[in-house]
């Protein structure tokens, strides 16, 4: 996939702004200093005025990596997904705000394009499933059971006329985020977004993106984590 340069594409408006990456990270060592590095050369590379903000749960040298590369580590040892990005946006200060697993899966790279499509959106999601998704970066239950269902009931349920259910790939805008109202502290934390933004009335936009193999072990439960993206869709519908 072309990854493009920020200076090419992107109008004043966008380049001008701050941007806040934030990333939800439980022992993920093996992956973030990879991360970081990529991520801080994309900033510098496109003269993007950034910070890096690791929402940390880890028992590992996650911390230590981090401080290493100059990013504000938000210690909170809580667990959940949901609960990592609500911590880490306590402490956000950017005008933009990118979204990203720091676990190797996915490239940094791209935030130039997530600022492109950006410009003329609230919210845009980096969707593995128009991009190319990598032998066993999924589980077939995942690939082809799960994310099928979430994403049809997020269509029927909500309106959301999306290729990608979960993606953990996000860019939105600050004033944007400071819109929704979330609350779930784990990975149906995705699914809220997503609702909450519909709801909101967010411009959302998407494109293609690849799905790497990841680095460590997958923090996912496939029947447990499914289960709760699918009743907290159903139940909140139910609700409304």
């Amino acid at each position: 996939m072309m990854i493009m340069i920020l200076s090419t594409v992107l109008n004043n408006e966008l380049k001008n702004l701050k941007i806040s990456v934030v990333l939800p990270c439980r022992n993920e060592e093996g992956a973030l200093g990879d991360c970081l590095r990529t991520i801080k050369k994309v900033l510098a590379d496109n003269s993007l005025t950034g910070e890096i903000i690791v929402s940390d749960s880890s028992s590992d040298h996650c911390p230590e990596i981090a401080r290493d590369f100059g990013a504000i580590v938000v210690k909170h040892d809580l667990v959940g997904y949901g609960r990592a990005y609500l911590e880490g946006f306590k402490h956000l200060t950017g005008d933009i705000i990118i979204m990203g697993d720091p676990d190797g899966s996915y490239d940094f790279r791209e935030i130039p394009n997530f600022l492109k499509a950006l410009s003329d959106k609230d919210l845009v999601i980096g969707s593995r499933f128009r991009g190319n998704i990598a032998k066993g970066a999924m589980p077939w239950s995942h690939r082809y059971v799960g994310s099928p269902l979430i994403l049809s009931l997020m269509r029927h349920l909500y309106g959301l006329e999306l290729t990608e259910p979960s993606t953990g790939f996000v860019a939105i805008r600050r004033l944007a985020l400071e819109k929704l109202v979330l609350r779930q502290p784990g990975m149906e934390f995705a699914s809220e977004f997503l609702a909450e933004a519909k709801k909101r009335g967010l411009r959302i936009g998407e494109f293609a993106i690849d799905y790497r193999l990841r680095q460590g072990a997958s923090k996912l439960h496939t029947l447990r984590d499914g289960f709760r993206h699918l009743s907290f869709l159903v139940g909140r519908w139910i609700k409304n």
